[in-house]
């Protein structure tokens, strides 16, 4: 990747001057952005390109002058690793500079200083990526948190090497990695962002309070069972006032959430692995009596229907065939 360039240089998706075309060229492709030009405007070229990895997408950014970008809370995870110039994050208040990296959870809002010149790589990871390699079947147990990774930082290290790997995959394929190749380099990505991601969500077992661990404990080891919240005060001798407080404090959900998400990710993981099996049979497996119901909650827990986890899982089987 040369160190003057935006890497990804096969798939221009923007250069030009003007930042509402800028603007418009994000918002089609991640979650809607305001982009607001905060130095004197000049004639030099905004530049952004894009490279997908499967269901993620890793875009190259430059900017002609200072910009101020704000969103939205987030529907996916972000992360935006500095190649050149400055990003300050001011949420966090804390500038990060070249071979820095910043974590954007689902639900945090951006709001970005980027300096004039400043060249960046913004990784979008699909939800449906985070949920198949966390487990997470609910991304809001993440927490609204963002992280800010130094240039000598292992993992931003990792990741920056993976990206200049990417980089130059491109220009060898001249924008066209392959769709194995893509899945590839995206599995690698989310193997280097997990541990972080998860360090900054609050989320890890090693930190949970004794009677929410055991509660957590005992629902993945009875997925395929039957179980309520009365189920979970017994196992953990709490009150259901103060294992509700538990579950909202330390995993931003409620026990009868995190029941229904761990179960369908049960569901998902036995479509994906297990060929012979229908939707039905897979739901009936985790306890899911409605098919109407569970699919409703499926759609809304990973974005697709439970049918095209199964067609995605048959394209998979052939591509590696």
């Amino acid at each position: 990747m040369n160190q003057h360039n935006v890497p990804f240089l096969n798939n221009v998706g923007v250069q030009s001057p003007d930042f509402e075309e800028a603007r418009h060229f994000i918002n089609s492709r991640i979650d809607d952005r305001e982009v607001s030009p905060v130095s004197a405007g000049g004639r030099t070229e905004n530049i952004l390109t894009w490279q997908p990895l499967d269901r993620s997408t890793l875009f190259g950014a430059r900017w002609s002058e200072k910009v101020h970008i704000q969103s939205e809370p987030q529907t996916t995870f972000h992360a935006i690793l500095v190649l050149a110039g400055c990003i300050h994050c001011k949420t966090s208040k804390t500038d990060i500079k070249a071979g820095g990296l910043l974590l954007i959870a689902p639900g945090q809002q951006a709001d970005l200083i980027w300096e004039k010149t400043t060249r960046s790589v913004v990784i979008n990871l699909s939800r449906q990526a985070l949920v198949d390699h966390l487990g997470i079947p609910c991304l809001e147990v993440l927490g609204k948190t963002s992280a800010v990774l130094a240039p000598d930082d292992q993992d931003a290290r990792l990741i920056r090497q993976g990206i200049e790997c990417i980089a130059q995959q491109h220009e060898i394929c001249q924008g066209n990695l392959d769709p194995a190749l893509q899945k590839q380099w995206q599995s690698l990505l989310l193997t280097h962002f997990s541990n972080r991601i998860l360090q900054a969500s609050r989320i890890s077992p090693t930190i949970l309070p004794a009677r929410v661990r055991l509660a957590t404990e005992w629902i993945q080891a009875h997925l395929r069972e039957p179980i309520s919240v009365a189920d979970l005060l017994q196992v953990s001798g709490s009150s259901r006032r103060s294992l509700e407080s538990g579950f909202r404090t330390y995993l931003n959900t409620t026990p009868a959430k995190y029941i229904l998400c761990h179960k369908l990710k049960g569901v998902r993981d036995l479509l994906r692995s297990n060929a012979d099996i229908s939707v039905g049979d897979a739901a009936f497996a985790f306890g899911f009596q409605h098919l109407s119901h569970f699919t409703r909650h499926y759609q809304e827990a990973f974005g697709e229907l439970p049918s095209e986890t199964v067609r995605q899982r048959r394209k998979s089987r052939v591509l590696f065939q």
